[in-house]
């Protein structure tokens, strides 16, 4: 008997926590947030999740020329599947730029957030990194405004 018991009181926070962190994350849509877990696993609920809101907009940063690069030798020369910065190759979220902006910085390029991983192109053009050589060469070159993220 206390062994149903304690399977239903776990549970219980389970599922508190889970509705908890899906609340806050809803609440939040509209700007950036951190999600931190404490390690004290007998915490009440409200202390495992909780969300630290990041301020902070959107500023717009012009036009750019937008290409496309595979992590492949073809493109990416002797420094294939690495970035410059040493951070993994992830499509749908790694980008190079020139030195105009900083490894981490966070660009919004047609309603998707890329990361400045990587080097190896001129200011003023933004080379996103794709699946393969053939989807690099399909999605092709164009101009589009960006936007860069501004801490406050």
């Amino acid at each position: 008997m206390k062994i149903w018991t304690a399977f239903k009181a776990g549970m219980f926070a389970a599922m508190t926590v889970t509705m908890l962190w899906h609340w806050q994350i809803v609440e939040a849509e509209a700007e950036p947030v951190a999600i931190i877990a404490t390690d004290s696993i007998a915490a009440p609920a409200e202390e495992i999740f909780f969300a630290e809101r990041i301020t902070g907009h959107w500023e717009p940063a012009g036009r750019h020329r937008i290409t496309h690069y595979c992590s492949g030798r073809c493109c990416n020369g002797r420094n294939a599947g690495r970035t410059a910065s040493g951070a993994p190759m992830q499509v749908g979220r790694t980008v190079a730029t020139g030195r105009e902006y900083p490894f981490g910085t966070k660009l919004l390029i047609n309603g998707q957030i890329y990361t400045v991983e990587d080097r190896g192109v001129p200011n003023g053009c933004v080379d996103i990194l794709t699946e393969s050589h053939s989807e690099a060469n399909r999605r092709g070159v164009f101009r589009s405004e960006i936007f860069v993220w501004k801490e406050d």
